[in-house]
């Protein structure tokens, strides 16, 4: 062989390796459960980890996959910490309610119960008084029965 046909073949296996790096590259960029190593490319693609050692850019967007994880694992811890103290924030909200809500109902029960007391009192007086009044009925018609007697005894002593 040529040193030209040398020269064709290195650059076609160049232009391939790069594609297939590229490729993995994006693979694991998109996957977040395929670790961000040059041993995983190695696993990928199937190319030497020398070979990947001699190129600057497989190693430099590994080290760019690894930090955007990071920023992202971040970003998701802020915001379920976020999450959770909003998650935090209603539940004492709805706490505080509760509590005013019970207290409204304790209030409410207690207000009832009084109103029952003073009720069964009405209704107790009103008793009373029914019966006082019936004994006072009574006792005025039998008066007034007396008082028909007497008025017909003078009657009949003046005649």
């Amino acid at each position: 062989m040529t040193e030209q046909a040398y020269d064709e073949k290195n650059i076609d296996d160049y232009d391939t390796y790069t594609k297939l790096l590229e490729d993995a590259l994006s693979s694991i960029e998109k996957d977040h459960n395929l670790p961000a190593t040059q041993e995983q490319l190695v696993q990928m693609t199937g190319i030497h980890r020398n070979t990947i050692r001699e190129r600057k850019f497989p190693k430099e967007r590994l080290i760019d996959i690894k930090k955007e994880r990071k920023i992202k694992a971040k970003e998701e811890k802020q915001k379920k910490k976020d999450q959770l103290d909003e998650l935090k924030d209603k539940l004492e909200k709805v706490s505080k309610e509760l509590v005013h809500w019970f207290s409204e109902y304790r209030i409410t029960k207690r207000d009832k119960d009084d109103f029952n007391k003073q009720n069964k009192i009405l209704e107790e007086s009103r008793a009373f008084y029914e019966k006082e009044v019936k004994k006072e009925r009574e006792k005025t018609a039998n008066l007034s029965k007396e008082n028909e007697l007497l008025k017909e005894l003078l009657r009949d002593i003046k005649k």
